[in-house]
């Protein structure tokens, strides 16, 4: 059976002045600017076929869950791999579900790039455990009962260099290590 359609929308942190300048649109970096998406949003004629998800900042992920009508679900940016313990500033999948979200990203290129996360994380615990961390953390989320959106994809670079290809088969192939039940997985090809 083939899977329902899949629309995503992932926040940025900007705030309304920046992207004034960036693209002379409207802002998501403000409860307003939340609230106004979430409008517009609400009064869309959507597509009922069409699975609706949005991801704003951590911050934000109450008030969308809040004002969003039926039909239209909430990701977080972010789930931590363990489902509890002392990672300041970090979620679980258990505290996801409890605030009524259900999805969940995994994978973002900006956290891959800029925070250094990927599936093997040096410097880190999981390294010497041998664990994957977006894996893990893909693992953490499906078996906390969120779906997840993997993010994959490859650099400039890594595409000049012919090996996009490698790239994300590596990457997928790293959750199917730790995943054998895909239902629940979206993958959201973003090349950096």
């Amino acid at each position: 059976m083939a899977r329902q359609f899949f629309v995503g929308g992932n926040f940025k942190m900007y705030n309304v002045h920046h992207l004034r300048i960036l693209c002379s649109a409207i802002g998501n970096g403000t409860i307003k600017s939340i609230q106004d998406i979430i409008q517009n949003l609400n009064d869309a004629k959507l597509d009922p076929d069409t699975e609706v998800v949005i991801s704003p900042p951590a911050i934000y992920l109450l008030v969308a869950r809040e004002h969003l009508r039926k039909g239209i679900e909430v990701a977080a940016q972010n789930v931590f791999d363990k489902p509890n313990g002392a990672f300041t500033g970090e979620i679980s999948a258990e505290q996801l579900k409890d605030s009524g979200i259900g999805w969940t990203l995994t994978g973002h290129s900006e956290r891959r790039v800029i925070l250094g996360e990927e599936d093997k994380v040096s410097g880190f615990a999981f390294e010497e455990s041998g664990e994957r961390f977006i894996a893990s953390k893909t693992k953490a989320a499906l078996d906390g009962g969120l779906g997840v959106i993997l993010c994959i994809g490859e650099t400039l670079e890594q595409r000049e260099s012919k090996k996009t290809i490698e790239v994300v088969t590596n990457q997928l192939q790293a959750v199917a290590e730790q995943t054998k039940d895909w239902s629940k997985i979206v993958i959201a090809y973003e090349p950096v």
